[in-house]
């Protein structure tokens, strides 16, 4: 019940009169009711919110409560000599006591050490306070003694239904549309519904479409605004609303985007503007109230866009130095200012995705759907978006991007930044030969200045490394990268050793590449973007190891489009020789296929283009298609370092085993190859000896061979061997040995051959489609539609099938048809 106002203290708010314009708010007056459990409930918000009016209403609904003992006092101007008679009022009433608390100030009427004073006094009492300000009540220490309870802000703010049920009250025309735009526009703020509200009842206005919405949001807000600041005791200046511009208001930020107090200092003018009610009150950030914010926006906006768009770099150049990325990202975003969110996201990426995965995604997509085609900005995307990554517009746009850089030789001297985008821009699109150079020119500028931050230089380092590594020079990639990687913040640390466990694996130091992936196994960056190329390495350490099923589930989900992006074409590779050590040759080439959609996208390098193609190759040895295999490295594909060991296999198990033998022991002897490409040569070498020359075969060869494989741990060459030739090349290892090589399966696990197909059908299948009739491919062949009736049996048997459109997926799996038919 309420104790009557007569036999109360002055400084008492009226508590009975409540406008009937006013909606009721039950499910905040129910979160009310139920917070009386704590000793302490604040209601902490800036001016407008709706502190006193859910106060009153609290005051009213406990009227008819005969256990309790309500009063409703004005913390402003109720002075300490009152204490006693409030003390004395409750105890003339019910044993329960609630004393509700507007206007809350430490600086007037009652502090914090009064209403503790009242707690001890009472046991039965508990307050409810609302203010502008953080309070003293926060404290751990207060917290240690009573329990304190801080309504959270959405239960402050009004509801959408809660809007429209003010609306019927001020007999407002409404439609659905009309509702919605003025609850997006004024943010559920109680002021600014009733003012709205108000201005539509008082001129006889509907609210039916979203413009008569976003007038009637606009004149609350201007009203608002301008109401508040006449109240204040200062002058609201255009260098004061130039803090609308931040997301929450420090003296540090104000004083970093160059607000003028004009009056006092910037602490003072912060101190002032939230006891004016100005902001959310917080003890380390204030936020302006979003009416005043967007208001003041708005306002300097149109009056200094200038100083706004300055102010707004100098903020968010402060923030990425305060270590928060992520906001300045959001504010450059919500700002439309395209480039800084590009660089923001190039130099603190893996920040702001540490801090908030699915924010960065959403910064991502707003920058691919909404930012013009700057270089900064193609070169973003391309290293952390995915989808960028793997669309056919992406060379379009980088090439576009691309004719706005300087050459290499004016940004070497004048614009080191542009230098490292146009080499990986050139990579991007697919023109080596010009990021080659281009990477030599940054290599000796990079060299030449002594004074370039650790990030240019890291980026540098980068991007010369992963030219190198595009043209085959293995040896100087690793150096280079290795230089990035010392440098390097975690994150991009984990993007070059990525690199260079791949570079290991490519040469054949499965050794060596186990201490680059082994280190910080559980680091919360192997799944990050900048995490791929390591997943790439470790599922390829799997398949080294004999894991060929784990290999496979790895590489499954590895996409190798953000921070492996470049290495597709060895995920491709690998990926392969996983279905074909886990029992599924028939689905390898359908799978390389697949991956090679990505050369739209991304083209690969002459070198890459080899690792591809002789992961082909052994598809095909393992179909028992050598021959098919043989004419794949005809044309730019001749014989060297990387191709031969290839080659030799194919002409082994194409019948050519003296061919083999010369090939396999000249590459493996006298080119100075890497230990994988030494190794599978030799392999080739065992087999053809044995072939050629039975048990009189030599042995040093497979001597040499075990030394290598047991030197880099190295042993997957060795699934090369087929069935019929592996228990005469185990007899010539060391029980060791053998059982490493025992434990891997060969590349013939599958015992399957590419299906066989007669000229014919080969013609009939070429011309097969879903909706194709036998009727129109015998018009299309100029033969009887029993003719074509027949080979359709014949092709169905040998790919056991029953229908076209099963026949058409078998020959894609199989290798048998080159192009993507719609089915």
């Amino acid at each position: 019940m309420l104790i009557d106002v007569d036999t109360i203290p002055t400084g008492v708010r009226a508590t009975r009169r409540i406008s009937r314009f006013w909606a009721p708010r039950p499910a905040s007056l129910d979160l009310l009711r139920d917070a009386l459990s704590s000793d302490v409930v604040l209601l902490r918000g800036p001016a407008g919110v709706g502190k006193t009016s859910l106060l009153r209403q609290f005051a009213a609904s406990l009227d008819d409560d005969t256990q309790r003992g309500v009063q409703f006092i004005d913390g402003g101007v109720t002075t300490p000599e009152r204490l006693p008679e409030i003390l004395a009022a409750f105890a003339e009433g019910p044993s329960m006591h609630v004393l509700l608390i507007d206007n809350h100030s430490e600086g007037a009427g009652l502090t914090t050490e009064h209403l503790l004073h009242l707690l001890r006094s009472d046991a039965n009492l508990r307050i409810v306070v609302a203010t502008r300000q953080a309070t003293g009540l926060e404290s751990p220490l207060v917290a240690i003694e009573f329990d304190v309870q801080v309504i959270p802000t959405e239960h402050l703010l009004m509801t959408r239904d809660e809007l429209a049920e003010v609306l019927e009250l001020n007999g407002v025309a409404t439609t659905e549309v009309g509702i919605d735009a003025l609850a997006e526009r004024t943010h559920g703020w109680p002021a600014l519904v009733q003012l709205a509200a108000a201005r539509l009842r008082l001129e006889g206005l509907p609210l039916r479409t979203r413009d008569e919405a976003l007038a009637a949001a606009g004149y609350a807000n201007a009203a608002f605004t301008t109401d508040l600041e006449q109240r204040l005791d200062m002058p609201v200046s255009d260098d004061v609303r130039l803090l609308a511009i931040a997301p929450h208001v420090t003296v540090a930020i104000a004083d970093a985007m160059g607000v003028d107090p004009r009056e006092g200092s910037t602490g003072e003018l912060v101190a002032h503007l939230q006891d004016a009610g100005f902001m959310w009150p917080s003890s380390t950030r204030l936020t302006l109230a979003e009416p005043i914010r967007e208001q003041w926006l708005r306002e300097i906006t149109q009056r200094r866009p200038e100083d706004v768009s300055s102010a707004r770099l100098h903020l968010l150049a402060h923030l990425v130095a305060g270590g928060e990325p992520l906001l300045a990202a959001q504010l450059a975003a919500d700002a439309e200012q395209w480039p800084t969110l590009a660089g923001v996201l190039r130099s603190s990426g893996p920040e702001i995705w540490a801090r908030d995965p699915e924010g960065f995604r959403r910064l991502i997509c707003l920058l691919r759907t909404r930012a013009p085609m700057t270089p900064a900005v193609v070169d973003a995307l391309l290293a952390l978006d995915p989808d960028t990554a793997a669309s056919l517009e992406t060379p379009g746009l980088v090439v576009t991007a691309l004719g706005q850089l300087p050459d290499a030789k004016s940004a070497a001297s004048n614009d080191l930044d542009a230098l490292i985008l146009r080499v990986s821009l050139l990579r991007a699109v697919g023109r080596f030969a010009l990021a080659t150079e281009a990477a030599a020119v940054l290599n000796d500028a990079v060299r030449r200045s002594g004074d370039l931050s650790a990030e240019l230089t890291c980026e540098a380092w980068y991007q010369v490394g992963m030219t190198s590594f595009a043209m085959g020079r293995l040896r100087e990639a690793r150096v280079t990268l290795g230089q990035s990687q010392r440098i390097a913040p975690p994150a991009l640390r984990m993007r070059a050793r990525g690199v260079i466990a791949v570079i290991d694996l490519l040469e054949g130091d499965v050794r060596g590449a186990q201490q680059v992936v082994a280190p910080d196994r559980d680091d919360n960056w192997r799944s990050s973007p900048w995490g791929e190329g390591l997943r790439l390495a470790e599922a390829w350490l799997r398949l080294e190891e004999g894991d060929a099923a784990g290999a496979r589930t790895m590489l499954d989900r590895l996409p190798a489009t953000a921070g492996a992006r470049e290495l597709w074409p060895f995920a491709a590779a690998v990926h392969a020789l996983s279905f074909l050590l886990s029992g599924s040759a028939s689905d390898a080439l359908g799978l390389l296929r697949t991956w090679m959609s990505r050369a739209r996208s991304t083209p690969p390098s002459h070198y890459q283009s080899t690792q591809i193609l002789t992961a082909r190759a052994k598809v095909l040895i393992a179909l028992r298609q050598a021959r098919k295999a043989l004419s794949l490295f005809e044309g730019p594909f001749a014989l060297a370092s990387t191709t031969a060991p290839a080659i030799a296999l194919s002409h082994l198990y194409a019948g050519r085993t003296h061919e083999a033998f010369v090939m396999s022991v000249k590459w493996g002897l006298h080119h100075e190859p890497s230990p994988r490409a030494a190794l599978e040569s030799l392999v080739v070498s065992i087999v053809a000896d044995l072939r050629l020359n039975g048990v009189a075969a030599h042995r040093t060869a497979a001597q040499r061979a075990e030394a290598l494989s047991t030197r880099h741990d190295l042993w997957s060459p060795w699934s090369a061997v087929a069935p019929e030739d592996r228990a005469l090349v185990l007899q010539m290892l060391s029980p060791a040995s053998r059982d490493e090589i025992t434990r891997r399966c060969s590349f013939f696990a599958s015992s399957v051959s590419v299906p066989h197909l007669t000229k014919r059908e080969q013609v009939v299948l070429a011309h097969l489609t879903p909706s194709s009739t036998i009727a129109d491919i015998a018009k299309t062949l100029v033969v009887s539609p029993n003719t074509v009736k027949t080979q359709l049996q014949s092709l169905y048997r040998k790919l056991e099938v029953s229908d076209r459109s099963s026949a058409i997926r078998a020959a894609h799996a199989w290798g048998l048809i080159e192009t993507e038919s719609e089915l």
